[in-house]
């Protein structure tokens, strides 16, 4: 994260802290314990999100070394997402390690920015941290078990519900030789009908 990231949402907005009494003390530090609520869940975020309101717990030390401050500890949060297979609800307790330094933007070249998390001000910016930690300890495809059945792929039946539900699909290469043997078939139905009109009158014309 650059110096010129512009928060985007109330975690980036929430979470920043002062570090002041740190910044130039190589070898000072300071524990930071900080319980906040989750803000709304993030549209187009990770599978498995903390529900809005719910504690996310910070356990970090924050630590002056030279080329900035240190940031280390655990993150930990309750999450909650959908089956990727089913859709019935998913949670998942994480408790993530993070390792993080905050880099003095004065020790840090031009073109190195942009990969680099920097200090902004005398302020220590967790909100992406934050996020990125949990996103990355979280299923991507989460599952309510291991054997989830999932959705009927032609209907969207919930296989659990009746694990012998089935469509009878007819194999796609022959769809139209299906189609051949029904044309036929009208054509022979049709050909008999008139056969038996025409003998049912050469019948009549006998008599």
């Amino acid at each position: 994260m650059s110096s010129d990231t512009v928060p985007a949402s109330p975690l980036d907005k929430g979470l920043i802290f002062d570090a002041v009494d740190l910044v130039g003390h190589t070898g000072s530090h300071r524990r930071v314990e900080h319980t906040f609520a989750a803000p709304a869940r993030e549209v187009g975020g990770a599978a498995m999100q903390a529900p809005e309101g719910e504690d996310i717990a910070l356990d970090l030390e924050f630590e002056s070394v030279v080329e900035g401050i240190y940031v280390h500890g655990t993150i930990s949060a309750h999450l909650e997402g959908e089956c990727s297979r089913c859709l019935d609800p998913v949670e998942q307790d994480v408790a993530t390690r993070v390792d993080e330094l905050f880099m003095y933007p004065e020790k840090v070249k031009a073109d190195e920015r942009e990969d680099t998390t920097m200090l902004e001000g005398d302020s220590v910016h967790l909100g992406g941290l934050v996020r990125d930690s949990l996103a990355m300890e979280a299923e991507d495809r989460p599952l309510c078990r291991e054997d989830c059945p999932g959705l009927c792929s032609q209907c969207g039946f919930r296989m659990e519900d009746d694990p012998d539900h089935h469509h009878d699909v007819i194999d796609d290469r022959f769809a139209a030789l299906q189609g051949l043997f029904e044309d036929s078939a009208d054509t022979e139905t049709d050909a008999d009908a008139e056969g038996s009109e025409d003998a049912t009158e050469a019948e009549g014309e006998g008599r």
